[in-house]
């Protein structure tokens, strides 16, 4: 189904109708990451139109790309990035600093965010936004979302309890480092239990969904929200803007990063939605969900990281292999320095193995 709005009316023709889930558990959440004020760079890519990208040495832990698209209507803008973020022991508030950052480019108030899927360094901030903006995204997205929120506050308290316990263990062995990172773990756990219990699943979570397509049309920009089937997740969105001829990928493209899957996500039709995508227009501006700002040569290349485990995991299912060995087996040297790295590789490679094996 289709759903457009216009902006300068607001006049909606057709709606169809956190923590959200967490970053992986890697070493990089042990290290010294950037602190406000030096948290984001700006790309501006025309007068209305600007990406707000992580800086600093190590980007895996500071969010996404954000879109900003600039109109007298408002701020239209792409993804959340956390709500608080926990980093060199203390809570970091990621989304009001990404408020923060759009108002040292335009005095317009945001008025419509975009989650291009539920992960919390996207979707996250929706607590914080929902109160200044309308939320909006795939009708599988928001599904993940709440569900998100209900087993926070389900888990929550238990992680800060078994936190604790860790701590107390952690004190009784006279163990520096045990204890700095128990107390670590414990912040981490409280900051969590903070979000479960302020966050509101039904006013937080998107207000507005679609199906396949959806398009709004502002002063300065028509834009697209596209979902084609899975990828990323079940529940990507793909943000055109097309006057501009920029493409917002989300999750389902990460320049020289290697992606990671989330189990609702499929690694074989991620090669088709990298079609679609590209189909929409190859000449396009490609902004990924993480990495430089690229072009079609990138994203082609994401697609041939694809292709290449794929018929890497062929042969091993045709040798008789078992997921573990072909996990073990394939391995891509080039990917294998990129953020993410070997073990999302490995991961990826036991994904494509167990969908290779359903297919028919």
């Amino acid at each position: 189904m289709r759903n457009t709005y216009r902006a300068a009316g607001l006049a909606v023709l057709a709606v169809s109708v956190l923590a959200v889930t967490g970053r992986e558990n890697t070493a990089a959440q042990a290290r010294i990451v950037p602190m406000p004020p030096n948290l984001f760079s700006t790309k501006k890519l025309n007068d209305h139109l600007y990406v707000i990208m992580p800086s600093g040495p190590d980007t895996s832990n500071v969010g996404g790309n954000i879109g900003v698209c600039v109109s007298d209507q408002g701020v239209f803008l792409v993804d959340a990035n956390y709500d608080l973020d926990w980093r060199n022991g203390r809570a970091i508030p990621m989304a009001q600093a990404v408020i923060d950052e759009v108002k040292k480019i335009t005095s317009q108030p945001i008025r419509w965010v975009v989650n291009t899927h539920h992960h919390g360094d996207h979707a996250g901030g929706d607590p914080v936004f929902a109160k200044i903006a309308t939320i909006i995204s795939h009708k599988n997205a928001r599904e993940h979302i709440v569900s998100g929120y209900e087993n926070s506050a389900k888990n929550a308290p238990g992680a800060v309890a078994r936190a604790e316990q860790a701590l107390a263990a952690a004190r009784g062995s006279n163990d520096a480092a045990k204890i700095a990172a128990a107390q670590d773990d414990l912040g981490r756990a409280q900051m969590n239990l903070k979000m479960a219990q302020t966050a509101d699943a039904q006013r937080s979570a998107p207000m507005e969904t679609y199906d396949t397509e959806m398009a709004f049309y502002l002063n300065t920009e028509e834009i697209h929200l596209y979902h084609t089937g899975r990828a990323h997740t079940d529940g990507d969105t793909l943000v055109y803007f097309k006057t501009s001829n920029a493409i917002h990928w989300g999750d389902t493209f990460s320049n020289r990063w290697v992606p990671a899957l989330d189990g609702s996500g499929s690694t074989l039709e991620w090669v088709q939605w990298l079609d679609k995508g590209v189909a929409i227009s190859p000449n396009a501006i490609m902004v990924p969900g993480h990495g430089q700002i690229g072009t079609q040569a990138d994203v082609m290349k994401l697609r041939q990281y694809f292709t290449n485990l794929q018929e890497a995991v062929r042969q091993e299912i045709a040798a008789g292999k078992t997921r573990e060995q072909a996990m073990d087996d394939v391995k891509l040297a080039e990917y294998a320095s990129y953020p993410g790295g070997a073990p999302r590789i490995r991961t990826t490679v036991g994904s494509i193995y167990d969908e290779l094996k359903r297919k028919p």
